[in-house]
């Protein structure tokens, strides 16, 4: 005689389990609709998450920590610093970088940033000016410096070329009375400035609950996450019917088996 469980059972078994399985995605899609609903209630537009687990997730969170060089005379007092591919002028972020900065000075006209095989031309207000290649007249740059108010760049050879007043010109010269830049250390003040200007003012909380609600947030596959969700919740509901209709029909039968066997 075989043991044989009777399909409404199987049914309710995988009921309760894929319904264990997508309760708490269920969960997430119905209070992140509800919220989404109240957008302006609940203000999601003007709120910022500024969580550094999330933000590293969305790749907002710098990496390391920034290179800053201090510019300071009788007129100005300026920090230039490089940070995740980012160059800024004091807290405002100014463009993208693709090599390492290697210096700032303040010459007579223009902030000079060395990099990689680049100078670039800042104005004492922060404004860009100017993106310069030096891989035609010199490269890999090492150090950036300054002599009779010029910039003056040392390469791998190593070389030293000081640049014209209007940074169009470079010569060679020796290494004597060159005051090398040196690296500025950020207060914490300062560092936390940086990173609102890195980063703004966060993730807007609507960003947040709308790829949560998508589940955008889990990655490239947690859409079909999400679909999958909908798609138990909709199964849940086919064998559920499924389940009730059965019990339904062999309650009937026990009534009338009942009804026409009573002694």
């Amino acid at each position: 005689m075989t043991n044989r469980k009777p399909k409404r059972f199987a049914a309710f078994l995988w009921h309760r389990r894929i319904g264990l399985f997508a309760l708490v995605l269920v969960i997430i899609l119905a209070i992140t609709g509800i919220m989404l609903n109240h957008t302006e209630k609940f203000r999601l537009d003007e709120s910022y998450v500024n969580n550094s687990w999330l933000l590293d997730w969305y790749g907002i969170e710098p990496e390391d920590q920034p290179v800053s060089f201090r510019i300071k005379n009788d007129m100005h007092d300026h920090v230039i610093s490089a940070w995740n591919k980012q160059l800024f002028f004091d807290a405002a972020k100014v463009t993208t970088l693709e090599q390492a900065m290697h210096g700032a000075i303040g010459a007579e006209q223009f902030i000079v940033v060395a990099l990689d095989n680049e100078i670039i031309l800042l104005s004492y207000d922060g404004e860009f000016i100017e993106r310069i290649s030096t891989s035609i007249s010199f490269s890999n740059i090492q150090r950036l410096g300054m002599k009779y108010k010029r910039p003056v760049i040392e390469t791998s050879e190593p070389l030293y070329y000081m640049a014209d007043e209007h940074i169009l010109d470079w010569d060679v010269i020796i290494n004597e009375d060159i005051q090398w830049t040196q690296q500025y250390t950020l207060s914490d003040d300062e560092i936390e400035k940086l990173l609102v200007a890195y980063r703004g003012n966060g993730l807007k909380l609507e960003r947040v609950i709308l790829d949560l609600h998508s589940g955008r947030i889990f990655g490239s596959y947690g859409v079909y996450l999400m679909d999958a969700a909908a798609i138990a919740l909709l199964w849940l509901s086919l064998s559920g019917l499924w389940v009730w209709s059965s019990r339904r029909r062999k309650m009937r039968k026990k009534k009338h088996y009942r009804k026409h066997h009573r002694n």
